[in-house]
């Protein structure tokens, strides 16, 4: 279970081990020990079987929420959301957390895809210093 606060409302390796897949692979969990996880556009159910350790605090929000003040507010070291949100996709959290000068780590959740490395290549080569992964959603076969 995520443990925290939770928000009402309308490098490669940066992310932790790959769970024996390979590099180009999406990770299958990721480690969350002593870090503040903001969960965006997620549910509980769907981000404590991702997570191998507990966060020490976790935040859920939907995307409009967060905006330079919130994360000044919730100051999170671990961003984590859907590859392809309901009205948003990674790259437009991915400009919205460095506009705001947030420095952690952005994962995506993600079904199997058919070049990860290309997703991964995009949104670090489209937000400059980024440091972001891909996670494989719970259920989803690998590769």
């Amino acid at each position: 279970m995520c443990w925290g606060q939770a928000v009402q409302g309308d490098d490669p390796d940066a992310a932790g081990p790959k769970s024996g897949s390979s590099p180009d692979m999406p990770q299958a969990a990721f480690d969350a020990s002593g870090s503040r996880v903001l969960a965006v556009d997620l549910a509980a159910g769907q981000l404590d079987p991702l997570m191998r350790t507990p966060p020490l605090a976790c935040v859920f929000a939907r995307f409009q929420q967060v905006t330079a003040a919130f994360l000044a507010q919730v100051a999170p070291d671990i961003v984590v959301a859907p590859l392809f949100g309901p009205d948003f996709d990674v790259l437009d959290l991915a400009e919205l957390l460095a506009a705001s000068g947030f420095g952690g780590r952005l994962l995506a959740l993600t079904m199997p895809l058919p070049r990860p490395e290309a997703v991964r290549a995009e949104v670090r080569g489209h937000v400059a210093g980024l440091s972001f992964d891909l996670v494989l959603l719970p259920g989803s076969e690998k590769g």
